[in-house]
């Protein structure tokens, strides 16, 4: 039993006098609260729309609905007069013929008018008779789904509809299937959507590729005993941390290769039913990301890898980075992206570039060449402390 408790003495005094085993022990479950902290109230962020301030909606309705004063815009008045949130905006209505729906309908395509509803004839009072045909009292509600205001106020317009009416459908046609109700060419929401998954699973993912192959790559061979004897060898050290950083970055761009041909493969069946506009060389910008982020990302897991003992510290020191990037994911939520200098903040300025690729489709060539400058320049840096280390007893030999 005193054996036991020797023993016991002997590890806790290694574990709490090492630095690094302090730093891999107690490190993580620092950052994991910090992160989930942030994430916490980005994703609030994500899920809870922005205010929309002094805006006029502008909604239009046919004149054939039987009153002069359809219930569902005269409800939704009375929500813009009461709420917190909409009391500054306004709405405009525009009563138009049953003639001229379709010209109504490319206004709205257009951005001119934002909401549009369309009555079956006589709504307003076969809506409250039972009994009748649900299909013959219906209500058509089209939007300009790539506008915010415009999304915002079909969402709020479609739940009012639904509270005030009964007996009828909604957005249902005539041969009881779905109508398009988003006119627009993209869908604002899942444009949104796209550019708050895309950049945080792709980055994510890409921090595993280097959990994968870095941990191993310098600490592994340290823990082996093999990279002592490799030292040994009258090859130059810079040599072999030359070999060394070569393979690692030609199996980085290997991997980026493959991880962006899955996200581009993959990108169509993730967009399935959401309107969004991803051009050409929209697609070729965020190969240019993925490959050079991935390279930044493997020097720095090099580096890690060359400054610790064995390839499971080296992994406990590379873990929180998973969490950095999926906070640098949600980042874009809570920031002015159009910022430039978000452009010289590693990790961050690859996600907001993606977001704004994705929900704009377009980005400054400024803020892409610091991105990308920014990228490289820190690659160089990190390559070169690992060459360093390569000439240090301290970090080399276990």
């Amino acid at each position: 039993m005193r054996n036991a408790l020797t023993i016991f003495k002997k590890e806790m005094r290694r574990f709490f006098t090492d630095r690094r085993m302090l730093l891999a022990l107690f490190l993580p479950g620092i950052l994991i609260f910090v992160l989930y902290s942030v994430m916490g109230k980005l994703i609030n962020t994500a899920i809870t729309e922005d205010h929309i301030e002094n805006t006029t909606y502008r909604l239009a309705y046919t004149d054939n609905s039987g009153s002069d004063n359809p219930i569902a815009l005269a409800s939704y008045q009375a929500y813009l007069s009461s709420s917190d949130e909409e009391k500054i905006n306004k709405a405009e209505f525009f009563a138009v013929p049953v003639s001229s729906i379709e010209e109504t309908k490319t206004k709205v395509k257009s951005g001119e008018i934002d909401v549009f509803l369309v009555f079956s004839d006589n709504f307003e009072n076969k809506v409250h008779v039972q009994g009748e045909n649900p299909l013959n009292t219906y209500l058509y509600i089209y939007y300009n789904g790539s506008a915010k205001g415009a999304t915002h106020a079909y969402s709020t317009i479609l739940t009012i509809s639904n509270t005030v009416y009964k007996n009828y459908v909604i957005n249902i046609d005539q041969k009881g299937l779905p109508i398009v109700a988003n006119l627009a060419d993209t869908d604002y929401n899942g444009s949104r959507l796209l550019s708050i998954l895309i950049p945080m699973l792709t980055v994510s993912i890409l921090f595993s590729s280097v959990m994968a192959i870095c941990p191993d790559a310098i600490a592994g061979e340290k823990e082996r005993g093999t990279l002592s004897s490799l030292l040994l060898t009258p090859v130059k050290r810079g040599e072999i941390a030359l070999g060394k950083i070569s393979a690692l970055t030609l199996t980085a761009i290997l991997s980026g290769a493959v991880t962006f041909g899955g996200l581009m493969g993959g990108l169509p069946s993730l967009m399935e039913g959401i309107k969004v506009n991803v051009y050409p060389s929209s697609i070729a910008l965020m190969g240019l990301l993925v490959v050079t982020s991935l390279i930044l990302l493997v020097s720095l897991g090099t580096l890690i890898s060359a400054l610790a003992k064995t390839s499971k510290e080296c992994t406990g020191w590379l873990a929180p980075f998973v969490g950095v990037a999926m906070a640098a994911g949600l980042l874009p939520l809570a920031i002015n992206v159009n910022s430039i200098g978000w452009a010289f903040v590693p990790i961050l300025n690859v996600t907001v570039a993606m977001n704004v690729l994705l929900s704009s489709g377009s980005i400054s060539f400024l803020f892409m060449g610091i991105t990308i400058g920014v990228n490289l320049i820190l690659t160089s840096l990190f390559i070169l402390c690992v060459a360093r280390l390569f000439h240090s007893e301290r970090f080399m030999v276990k």
